[in-house]
C-alpha cells in the first residue's frame, strides 16, 4: 500500500524534531533547572520524546525536583508513543537496523521512566519485537551476503553475513559461509601468485570454522615454501619468520622444526668482543677503563639486539680461534682481508689512546662585599612623645671565595670489522668529557656585631654562602662517562648489524 504525501510529511517532521532535539550541543553540562527549560521548549514544539529526555536529565542531577518529576509523568506516554512510532515507521518501512535501534533505545527510556514513578501505561513487550526485528534484520544482512557472495563479491558477502551474526548468533550456516569465503579469496590469490594474502585467507577460514576442509594444511604449506624460497634465497631471517608461522598453525608439519632451527642458526649475527686496548696505561679511581668500557658496550648491545644477534666475549673468542688454529695475533684492528674463522661474523676492536686527569686544585680568593643591618634609632614625634624607628646602614663583609674541581677526558675509537670480507663495519670515534665543579664562599667576616640571620645579603653571596662544598666522587663522574660512551657504541653496532636484508615475495612457488 502507498504511503500518502502527508503521511511521509509527517514522519520526516517527527524524525527531524526528535534528532534535533536530542543533539542539542552541551545538553549533559547544563545545570538541572537549564534542563527543565530546555524540556519546557521541546514540549512545547511538539518534541514530547526529547522534551522528556531533558527532564530526565535534570532529575539526574536534582531527583527531588517534584516540579520536573511532576513534567516528566505529564509528558511520558506522549513521549513513548512519538518514540515508538517512528520505530514502527522504521519497521514498516523496511529499515529494520534503524527500527532495532529506535526499540532498543525505547527500552532504556521506559526504564529510566519507571525510576521516577513516572510510567502508568502498558508498553510492548520489548524481548519479543527487538527478537522479531532482530531475525528480520539478520535475515535483510543474510540475503545481501547470499547476492554478493553469489557475485563473487566475497569481502562484502563476509561483512554482511558477519552483520547478521551480530543481531542473532548463530544464524543459519553464516559461520560456514564466512569460512568458503575466505577460502575462495585464498585459492583466488593463490592462482595469481599472491601467495602470502592466500596463506593468510586460508588461516582466516579456519578462525570463522575450526579446521575448515584443507585450509590448514594449504596455509602451513604455503608458508613452509615460503620458508624454503628465503632459505635457498639467503634471506634466512626471512626464512625463519615464514618457517615460525608454519610452525605455529601446525608445528608437526614435515620437518619444519629442524628447518626453523637451520634458518635460525644461518639469520644470527655474531659479534664477538676482542681485548680493549689501553695505549696510556692509565686507569682512575681503581677502574679497569678498558675492561669497564667493554662490558657496557657488550651488556648495552645485549640489551637492545633482537633474537638474531649474539654476543660473544673475549674467552669465547680465543677458544674458538685456539680450536681452528688461529693465533691471537692473527685477530687484531688491522686486518683488512678474509679471516678463516667459522662462527664469528664481526670482530670489535676497541683503543683508548687518550685518558687525561686534569685538576688545577684548590683556590683562594679573598674577597668583600656591602650588607645591610638595622638599627632601631629613638626620636620624639610631634606631640612630643618618644618612640623608635628602624633605620638601615650599608657595611661591607669579608669572606673567602674557594674554587675547585676537575675535568676528565677520555677518548679513542671503536672498530668493528666483518670477519669474512675484512671490511669495516664501523670505525667510530670514542670522545666523552665529565667531571665536577664548586664555588662557594667560606670564613665570612662582618664589619658590624651582627650575624648572618640578621643581616640582608646580596643574593649573589647568599647563593655562594650556601652552595655546595664537597666535589663528586671521581669514579661516579666516570661511571657516567663509561655509560655514555656505552649507549653510543651499541647504538650504533646495533643500528648497523641488527637489520633483515629487504627481499620481496616469491611471484613463482613451488609446494
Amino acid at each position: 500500500m502507498k504511503k500518502s504525501f502527508a503521511s511521509i510529511f509527517v514522519f520526516s517532521l517527527s524524525v527531524f524534531m526528535l534528532v534535533f532535539f536530542s543533539s542539542l550541543p552541551g545538553i549533559s553540562g547544563q545545570s538541572a533547572s537549564k534542563l527543565a527549560k530546555m524540556g519546557d521548549q521541546a514540549v512545547s514544539k511538539g518534541s514530547y520524546y526529547s522534551g522528556a529526555l531533558a527532564y530526565l536529565e535534570s532529575l539526574e542531577k536534582s531527583p527531588k525536583s517534584t516540579k520536573t518529576r511532576q513534567k516528566l509523568a505529564d509528558v511520558a506516554l506522549r513521549a513513548y508513543t512519538q518514540k515508538l512510532n517512528l520505530a514502527e515507521e522504521y519497521r514498516n518501512s523496511g529499515n529494520l537496523d534503524g527500527a532495532l535501534r529506535e526499540y532498543k533505545e525505547l527500552e532504556e527510556f521506559v526504564e529510566k521512566l519507571r525510576k521516577y514513578n513516572a510510567i502508568d501505561f502498558a508498553t510492548v513487550d520489548f524481548s519479543r519485537v527487538l527478537s522479531e526485528v532482530s531475525e528480520g534484520a539478520a535475515e535483510t544482512r543474510y540475503k545481501n551476503a547470499e547476492s554478493y557472495f553469489a557475485g563473487q563479491e566475497y569481502d562484502r558477502a563476509i561483512e554482511e553475513y558477519r552483520g547478521a551474526l551480530k543481531l542473532k548468533s548463530p544464524y543459519k550456516d553464516c559461520l560456514e559461509k564466512i569460512s568458503e569465503s575466505y577460502y575462495r579469496i585464498a585459492a583466488q590469490a593463490e592462482t595469481r601468485g599472491a601467495y602470502r594474502m592466500a596463506a593468510e585467507n586460508y588461516l582466516k577460514a579456519c578462525s570463522a570454522t575450526a579446521n575448515y576442509k584443507d585450509a590448514k594444511t594449504k596455509s602451513v604449506s604455503i608458508y613452509y615454501a615460503l620458508g624454503n624460497h628465503f632459505l635457498n634465497s639467503g634471506y634466512y631471517r626471512n626464512a625463519y619468520e615464514d618457517f615460525l608461522k608454519a610452525s605455529t598453525v601446525d608445528s608437526q608439519f614435515s620437518d619444519l622444526a629442524n628447518k626453523l632451527a637451520l634458518a635460525k642458526d644461518l639469520a644470527t649475527t655474531r659479534i664477538a668482543f676482542t681485548r680493549f686496548e689501553n695505549t696510556t696505561e692509565k686507569n682512575v679511581a681503581g677502574i679497569a677503563l678498558a675492561d669497564v668500557i667493554t662490558e657496557g658496550i657488550k651488556s648495552k648491545v645485549l640489551a637492545r639486539a633482537g633474537q638474531f644477534i649474539r654476543v660473544l666475549d673475549r674467552e669465547e673468542l680465543y677458544a674458538l680461534a685456539q680450536e681452528q688454529r688461529i693465533s691471537e695475533g692473527q685477530i687484531n684492528s688491522e686486518m683488512s682481508t678474509p679471516l678463516k674463522l667459522e662462527g664469528v661474523d664481526y670482530l670489535v676492536f676497541g683503543k683508548l689512546n687518550q685518558v687525561r686527569d686534569i685538576r688545577s686544585g684548590p683556590t683562594v680568593e679573598r674577597l668583600s662585599a656591602p650588607y645591610e643591618y638595622s638599627v632601631e634609632v629613638p626620636y620624639t614625634d610631634s606631640q612630643g612623645r618618644q618612640k623608635t624607628r628602624t633605620k638601615w646602614y650599608e657595611a661591607p663583609m669579608y669572606f673567602d671565595l674557594i674554587k675547585d674541581g676537575f675535568t676528565m677526558f677520555l677518548g679513542g675509537s671503536v672498530k668493528v670489522i666483518s670477519v669474512k670480507t675484512g671490511s669495516v663495519a664501523i670505525n667510530m670515534p670514542i670522545s666523552e668529557e665529565g667531571g665536577d665543579q664548586i664555588v662557594y664562599a667560606t670564613n665570612i667576616r662582618l664589619s658590624t656585631p651582627h650575624t648572618l640571620d640578621s643581616v640582608i645579603l646580596d643574593r649573589d653571596v647568599a647563593q655562594l654562602i650556601n652552595a655546595r662544598r664537597e666535589i663528586v666522587d671521581i669514579g661516579e663522574i666516570i661511571n657516567k662517562m663509561i655509560l655514555s660512551i656505552s649507549d653510543a657504541v651499541s647504538s650504533s653496532i646495533v643500528l648497523a648489524l641488527d637489520k633483515a636484508p629487504q627481499a620481496s615475495d616469491p611471484t613463482f612457488l613451488k609446494y
